[in-house]
C-alpha cells in the first residue's frame, strides 16, 4: 500500500482529536480577554507532494504582516468559507490557489482532521488533507504570503523541534508550545492541526515503517 493510500485509509479510523490538540495550546492567561463570540467557517489544506522518489514534504506558508489576528504567523494555506463555494473542501482548494497558485483537485483530497475553533479569531477551521501529484510550482500572492515552508514528514517525528516560547498577545504574555521549523515559530491552531497528523503518521510507521523512512531521515527542517 502506498502512503497516500495509508493516510486516505487512516484518516477514516477514529482520529486522535483534541488529545493531541491540548499538548499544543498556549497556557491562556486569566487577564487576557480574546474570544470571538463569531463563529465563522474555515478550512485549511495539509498539502503533502513529493520533490522525490520516496521523500515526501508537507507545505506551510508564512503570512504577511496585517491589521489582524494572525498577521506575521505561520499557517497552512486557507481561509474562510465563501458564498462561491459549495463546500468546505472547496473553500480549501479555491483559497490554496489564491494565496500560493497550487491548483489542488478534489481527487487528491485524502480526508479531514478534527476541526478546531480559534477563540481569539471565531474561526472554526476544519483542516483538510491532500496528497499532490505534481511538482510545486508556487505563485505566491505577497499581499496575504511571504513565503513558503517546507518540510520532511520524517522531519516531524524530532521531538527536539517541539519548544516552548513566551509570545505577546494583545499586549499580555502567553506561554505557547510550538514547533520550530526553518526557524520558524509555528504555534497555536496551525501546530495543534501539526500535532494529530503526526500522530496518524506515527500510526501508519507502526504499520509499515518503510513508508515513512525509505533511506531519507535528515531532518530539514531545522
Amino acid at each position: 500500500m502506498s502512503l497516500e493510500q495509508s493516510i486516505r485509509e487512516e484518516l477514516q479510523n477514529p482520529l486522535p482529536g483534541i488529545e493531541y490538540h491540548r499538548r499544543m495550546m498556549a497556557l491562556h492567561n486569566p487577564s487576557l480577554n480574546t474570544f470571538s463570540e463569531k463563529n465563522i467557517q474555515a478550512a485549511v489544506a495539509l498539502i503533502i507532494y513529493s520533490p522525490q522518489k520516496n521523500y515526501n514534504e508537507i507545505v506551510l506558508i508564512k503570512r504577511t504582516s496585517y491589521d489582524g489576528h494572525h498577521s506575521d504567523q505561520v499557517s497552512f494555506p486557507g481561509g474562510k468559507f465563501d458564498g462561491i463555494d459549495s463546500t468546505l473542501v472547496q473553500t480549501a482548494i479555491r483559497e490554496t490557489y489564491e494565496e500560493i497558485g497550487i491548483n489542488l483537485k478534489e481527487s487528491e483530497f485524502l480526508g479531514t482532521l478534527t476541526p478546531i475553533h480559534i477563540h481569539v479569531s471565531g474561526f472554526d477551521v476544519t483542516p483538510f488533507v491532500f496528497f499532490y501529484h505534481n511538482m510545486i510550482n508556487p505563485k505566491v500572492n505577497n499581499e496575504e504570503v511571504s513565503y513558503l515552508i517546507r518540510c520532511s514528514l520524517t522531519s516531524l517525528f524530532d521531538k527536539s523541534i517541539i519548544k516552548t516560547t513566551y509570545l505577546n498577545l494583545n499586549g499580555y504574555e502567553i506561554e505557547a508550545p510550538y514547533f520550530d521549523i526553518k526557524n520558524e515559530i509555528v504555534w497555536g491552531a496551525t501546530s495543534m492541526i501539526l500535532a494529530e497528523f503526526i500522530e496518524i503518521l506515527r500510526r501508519i510507521e507502526k504499520k509499515d515503517p518503510d513508508l515513512l523512512e525509505s533511506g531519507f531521515t535528515k531532518n530539514d527542517c531545522l
